[in-house]
């Protein structure tokens, strides 16, 4: 049991969260109407003080499952990375690495990362995982805690759905401006589009100008309409 082997956690402490934990159900109410209880197997109770802890623990296992196949990690909450790096001639042995460890864990997304040149001088089926009777494929561009990463670390499709989004959100605050006034206007232009413009900028560092030209486009609307 991961709480007595990881945390110390034994005798009475236990038993009193298994009781906790075990037999419990849940129903939907929708429409005036309440659903029959469904049993809930899995996961932790929702809304108690205690579920932060309870989800550490609950994924604590998987920490030991990238340790047994040496694959260095990332864990935030419930976003999980798992990583490996390689040269070309070595991408057999990653790709093994990977599929041993991906077999001990669900609900996977598979990303290579690379210059296109490199990533060229792999043949498609090279890149992919053979799980059992199933096949994972490597996809273009994966959501890490909101940003999204593509295959050549470009950042563009993180770049342009930044812009998309605030753009959108200042034409939005352009119809409501003469009502609200101007230094509220700058109070929802803060909140809305500089804390995106805000949020993991330091990955942008060192791409080519016309890559976060975008990026600045929004900053200059922006100041238009705070100082309108």
């Amino acid at each position: 049991m991961v709480l007595q082997r990881q945390f110390g956690v034994c005798k009475t402490a236990v038993t009193w969260l298994q009781s906790y934990l075990s037999d419990r159900t849940e129903k939907i109410f929708v429409d005036g109407v309440m659903s029959q209880p469904i049993n809930v197997n899995y996961s932790v109770p929702q809304g108690s003080v205690f579920s932060p802890v309870e989800f550490i623990t609950y994924t604590e296992d998987v920490v030991t499952v990238f340790k047994k196949h040496g694959v260095r990690h990332h864990l935030y909450v419930d976003d999980k990375q798992a990583y490996v790096d390689a040269l070309v001639r070595d991408i057999d042995q990653a790709r093994s690495t990977l599929q041993q460890c991906i077999s001990d864990t669900d609900k996977t997304e598979l990303i290579w990362f690379g210059s296109r040149q490199i990533l060229e001088k792999v043949s498609g089926s090279d890149l992919m995982l053979h799980l059992d009777s199933s096949i994972l494929k490597p996809v273009d561009v994966v959501r890490d805690l909101g940003v999204l990463l593509d295959t050549e670390l470009s950042m563009k499709q993180h770049i342009t759905r930044i812009a998309s989004n605030c753009f959108y959100h200042l034409r939005r605050l352009r119809q409501i401006r003469r009502i609200v006034g101007k230094d509220v206007t700058s109070q929802l232009i803060s909140s809305f589009v500089l804390s995106r413009l805000d949020y993991c900028n330091s990955l942008l560092a060192g791409l080519p100008r016309t890559s976060v030209e975008p990026l600045q486009r929004v900053q200059n609307a922006a100041a238009r309409l705070a100082g309108a």
